[in-house]
């Protein structure tokens, strides 16, 4: 029984995957359930064990997506992430990180591209995306806070709601640029400086 679920659970994974995969070269229409099977390596039964519908599979993606690639960015112990000292620090390495997954990951570009462009055409709105995403900003508020709490004068709490606000603001225009005008996002040499540039900006509006 174990082994069923853990296959079941391997299964559905490829599924999600393969699906924004497959909404980023198709599109809405093109992504069929065909195409997104025999891209997971499933068969098409398969997909329907664990799908009853397109717009299903594509809420369950948006919402793997977000909350996944939300977890890689603000966990704070990866050895590519050190944890930085304070809070401009932690949001400098935020943003830069998030156009670095942008820039350089493909299943990351494939989420933002199916979230731009292809969630809108669903016959029902992308609620589990947009629930990760307001997970985000509560997450990006608790960083904030615990990270200020030992500054002079720590931010008052609707300040650090402001600042979240704005910075997952910051985020949803990076990841339309990167769907529409992916040549201005700033580039590698660039990055830090500009997202440290943006930060300083936030902090003291």
């Amino acid at each position: 029984m174990r082994r069923t679920a853990e296959d079941a659970a391997k299964t559905r994974l490829a599924l999600l995957q393969a699906a924004l995969m497959s909404f980023e070269s198709k599109g809405w229409r093109g992504a069929t359930f065909e195409h997104i099977a025999e891209r997971a390596g499933v068969t098409r039964g398969a997909l329907n064990h664990h799908f009853q519908s397109k717009t299903e599979l594509l809420s369950a993606a948006l919402e793997w997506g977000w909350s996944t690639y939300g977890d890689r960015l603000f966990t704070d112990d990866l050895p590519e992430n050190p944890t930085p000292q304070d809070s401009a620090q932690w949001l400098t390495a935020l943003l830069s990180g998030y156009v670095t997954l942008l820039q350089k990951d493909d299943q990351f570009r494939a989420l933002a591209s199916t979230t731009v462009l292809v969630a809108p055409q669903a016959t029902d709105p992308a609620d589990a995306k947009t629930q990760a995403l307001d997970a985000w900003k509560g997450r990006i508020a608790d960083a904030v806070i615990q990270r200020a709490s030992q500054a002079p004068r720590p931010p008052r709490a609707s300040s650090t709601e402001t600042i979240a606000g704005m910075v997952l603001t910051l985020l949803q225009g990076l990841t339309v640029t990167a769907v529409t005008r992916p040549h201005d996002l700033p580039q590698p040499d660039d990055l830090d400086a500009a997202m440290s540039a943006l930060v300083r900006g936030l902090l003291n509006t």
